[in-house]
């Protein structure tokens, strides 16, 4: 049994950017990444300004969603989560951690 490690590394073909979806659909999206452990994958929501839609300042690094498989999970979208999401792999190894800018764009009906 091999017992090495491998830092994280992001497969880039999961998800293409931009998703484009109508208001009240359902999205998916994925952020797929390979090492040694197998790496978690954190998404984040980033902001131009540091503040959300209702200039509220929002929380530095507050996590959406946390898991091994990439998947983050969207349901009846609104315009107001249109933007840039980022996921970030991390397994530990040397502290290393890769991260891919999804855009998502939210066409009002």
């Amino acid at each position: 049994m091999n017992n090495y490690l491998e830092i994280p590394m992001i497969i880039d073909n999961a998800t293409s950017s931009p998703i484009i979806v109508t208001e009240h659909d359902n999205v998916t999206m994925k952020c797929q990444a390979r090492g040694r452990p197998m790496p978690y994958i954190s998404w984040f929501r980033r902001y131009r300004d540091g503040k959300d839609l209702h200039h509220q300042i929002r929380l530095e690094n507050q996590i959406l969603a946390n898991n091994t498989d990439g998947l983050y999970h969207l349901i009846n979208v609104s315009r107001h989560q249109n933007g840039h999401y980022e996921c970030r792999a991390s397994n530990g190894v040397n502290d290393h951690v890769v991260s891919k800018d999804i855009e998502l764009r939210v066409l009002c009906k």
